[in-house]
Order: structure tokens, then C-alpha cells, then sequence
């Protein structure tokens, strides 16, 4: 009689935004297949957005994340401040960065402390570290808490910001909130430091370590960045945002609501690590010297030296976003906004959302929306995910099945995933 094996499968993995499990299929001679099942049901945040007015859906696109919702608002506006031909003045750009960099800080900091944190501390979940690791929970509550204040005053909001408009912003905060923005900012640098310290000590599993694409934003200022008009990847090519179809395939797969995307034809990543991987040689301050002093374990070959990563960009952001707001006060006082005149047209944003590489592409036709594409870093991510899970599983299969879907966990946990917002449907 045939052997039969069941499957190993965790139905729902755990700390991740969204729902998905991974499945695990076993043979005669070990592991036959790896699936991540993308099970959040399928979402039109594009279908829903054409034939309206622009403004109205710009108000719609932060909806699909509340974690990235600042990334998903900055990217859109700029996708629609391109389609109309129109360019924000530097001051109105610094600040729309300090607004993002309120998300990366935010973002890294929860999924750092008590999304990944607890798997290397043997713990199930980040409230049954308080008692045992109260300085760590509080400093990623700290963390948290300032990224949220800093999207509050900026974005008017700390999740769907509505103060970012087409020209500028609704409102700008007074001096005195960006100043003290500043002062906080710079309070929190030894925590963020603490913080990269604490994850440069962490294992970093040699079970997928292996050859890995990543692509990123190239910075359009000679400096570690955000925002970007060109795409680039370690293979030593780089090529406009508007033709990013070219080179990366979006494509269905049986298991998931979620399409996989290829570069080349191969599987990529995106992510903190694949930012450092590019962009290194932009980094300053503080984060630069921490690189160059581990830069051995920003491995470009391992996707848990993403955790690593956001750690680093905690210390670097931080530092950014004060120089930011000195370069916005330098022109202070000065207007929220400026007049945009709705033409026809189509633009592609891409920016570093904290999970990756984010890309809006809109047409914009007598004032409405008549194209929209989003695609989002997870939904970049999974196939490379994917095969990350697989080279874990085939290393581990004949051990105790509860180690093997911790492992297969954390593997997905080190991308940083955001899963709801990889299911983009565009048409039945």
C-alpha cells in the first residue's frame, strides 16, 4: 500500500496584517510542494475608484491599509500629481516625507518589537513579554506612538489621512508642532539604536540563504530615500517607473487571491533589506556608521536580514525626517497649497512603502479616474515568500511538525507582510 502523507498546514498565520496559511505537501522523498494560501477575499479597490472624480478617489486608496495608509495616500497623490502634469514645491515634498517617514517608524517598530520579537524570545504573542521584557514593549510603544502622532499632525489623522491634497496639503501644522516634532524625533534616536543593537544579535537561519533579486526605489536625491522615478535591482539594471510591466509580470496562481509577480521571469524581493541592498551607498549619519559597522550581516542572500534592516531604517529615518523638517522651516512661513489645473493625462508613483516597493499608475480623463493599478509590496513579495517557506520546509520535514510551521511562520514574518492590501482584482 501507497504511503500517504497528511500536509502540514497553518491555517492562519499569526502577526501578520490579513489573512493567509501556508501548506506543505509531503511525498515519498520529502517536501513535493509549498503553498502560501492568500485566502483575504478579493478586493476592487481599483474597479471601484474608475469614473470618479479624482479627488474622491484619492480619498478611497488609503482605505486599503490602515498599517500603510500614509504610504498608500502619498503614492496615489503623486501618481494623480503627475497625471495632471503638476510638481509640489520642495517644502510641500520634505514635509509629505516626514508624513511618510511617521509611517516607516510606526511600521518597523510594531512589526519589529511585537510581530518578530516574540518568535526569538519562545513567546506565542507580545503581551506575554511585558512582565519579562517591559523596556522593549515600552520602547516599541514609544516608537509606535510617535510615528502615529507625526501622521496625526501631518496627515490629519493617524490611519487614512485626508490632509494630503492635490497641490500640497489641506493644512500645515504650526511651527511650534514642527519643532517639537524635531525635538522628538531626536529623543527617540538612542531607542532606535537600541533597538538596531538588540536585532543585529538575532539568528538570521542559514536554511535560506540563497541567491535573491531585489529591486527598489532608485532615491531621486543623492540621498537614502523614499521616493524615486526610476526603479533598480542588484542585477545591475535600472529602468524608468513607467515602464515597470515591462520588466515585472503580474499572474494568477490556483492558491491564493493574491497574483504572484516575477522580474525577469524569476521570483524578487522587496523590503527594507532590499532598499539597504541598493541604496547603501545613499545612507548618512548614524545609520551609516552602524552600517558599515555590520554590514556583514545585511546579508543580500537571507530574507531575515530584512528584520535587521528595518532596524537600521529606524535609526536612519529618524535622522531624515529631522533634516527634513529644518529644510521645511527654512522656507517657513509658506502655503499649504497650490492651485492644480486637472488635465488629462497618466502618471506612475513609486515609492518605499515600509513593507517595499509600492507602484500607483493613474490615468486621469475629463477629471476622473479612467486607469488605476496598484501594486503593493506583499503582492511583489509572494512568490519569492514562497520559496523561501520551501527551502525551510526542505530542511526540516522530518522534524516535529509544530517546529517546522513555527519556522515556515517566522520565514513569512521577516518579509513584514501586509496581505490584505496584496489582493488588488481589477475585473472578474
Amino acid at each position: 500500500m501507497k504511503n500517504v502523507y497528511l500536509p502540514i498546514t497553518v491555517d492562519h498565520i499569526a502577526r501578520v496584517e490579513g489573512k493567509g496559511g501556508v501548506e506543505i505537501v509531503l511525498g515519498e522523498d520529502g517536501v513535493k510542494e509549498v503553498k502560501l494560501n492568500i485566502i483575504e477575499g478579493p478586493r476592487f479597490f481599483e474597479a471601484i475608484t474608475l469614473g470618479k472624480k479624482l479627488d474622491e478617489a484619492l480619498a478611497v486608496y488609503p482605505r486599503i491599509c490602515s498599517f500603510c495608509s500614509a504610504a498608500h495616500k502619498l503614492t496615489a497623490v503623486e501618481a494623480a500629481e503627475k497625471a495632471v502634469g503638476f510638481i509640489p514645491r520642495e517644502e510641500i515634498q520634505a514635509l509629505r516625507e516626514v508624513l511618510y517617514i511617521g509611517d516607516m517608524i510606526e511600521s518597523h517598530a510594531l512589526h519589529l518589537y511585537l510581530l518578530v520579537l516574540p518568535d526569538y524570545l519562545g513567546y506565542s504573542g507580545p503581551l506575554h513579554m511585558v512582565e519579562e521584557y517591559k523596556k522593549e514593549v515600552g520602547i516599541a510603544l514609544e516608537l509606535k506612538n510617535l510615528g502615529s502622532w507625526m501622521m496625526d499632525e501631518l496627515g490629519s489623522r493617524a490611519i487614512h489621512q485626508e490632509n494630503v491634497v492635490l497641490g500640497g496639503f489641506g493644512k500645515l501644522p504650526n511651527r511650534g508642532v514642527l519643532e517639537r516634532m524635531k525635538e522628538r524625533l531626536g529623543e527617540a534616536l538612542s531607542k532606535a539604536e537600541y533597538t538596531f543593537d538588540l536585532f543585529v544579535r538575532l539568528e538570521q537561519y542559514e536554511e535560506v540563504e540563497g541567491p535573491i533579486t531585489h529591486l527598489a526605489v532608485k532615491p531621486r536625491e543623492d540621498v537614502y530615500g523614499i521616493y524615486g522615478d526610476y526603479i533598480k535591482a542588484t542585477d545591475g539594471s535600472e529602468f524608468p517607473s513607467e515602464e515597470y510591466k515591462k520588466y515585472i509580470k503580474e499572474f494568477v496562481v490556483e492558491h491564493s487571491f493574491a497574483k504572484h509577480s516575477h522580474y525577469h521571469g524569476r521570483p524578487f524581493m522587496v523590503g527594507a533589506i532590499s532598499r539597504v541592498v541598493n541604496n547603501a551607498s545613499l545612507l548618512y549619519g548614524r545609520a551609516k556608521e552602524l552600517y558599515e559597522r555590520h554590514k556583514e550581516l545585511l546579508r543580500p542572500t537571507n530574507p531575515f536580514a530584512n528584520n535587521m534592516a528595518q532596524a537600521l531604517e529606524l535609526v536612519y529615518f529618524i535622522e531624515r525626517g529631522m533634516d527634513l523638517i529644518d529644510e521645511a522651516l527654512a522656507k517657513w512661513p509658506f502655503k499649504a497649497r497650490d492651485e492644480v489645473v486637472i488635465k488629462d493625462g497618466f502618471g506612475v508613483s513609486t515609492t518605499e512603502a515600509p513593507r517595499g516597493l509600492l507602484v500607483y499608475a493613474l490615468e486621469v480623463k475629463d477629471g476622473r479616474v479612467a486607469y488605476a493599478d496598484i501594486i503593493t509590496p506583499t503582492a511583489f513579495n509572494l512568490a519569492m515568500m514562497e520559496e523561501h517557506v520551501r527551502m525551510m520546509a526542505e530542511r526540516h520535514y522530518n522534524d516535529d511538525p509544530e517546529r517546522l510551521k513555527l519556522l515556515a511562520e517566522m520565514v513569512v514574518r521577516a518579509y513584514d507582510p501586509c496581505i490584505s492590501c496584496s489582493v488588488h482584482v481589477a475585473r472578474l
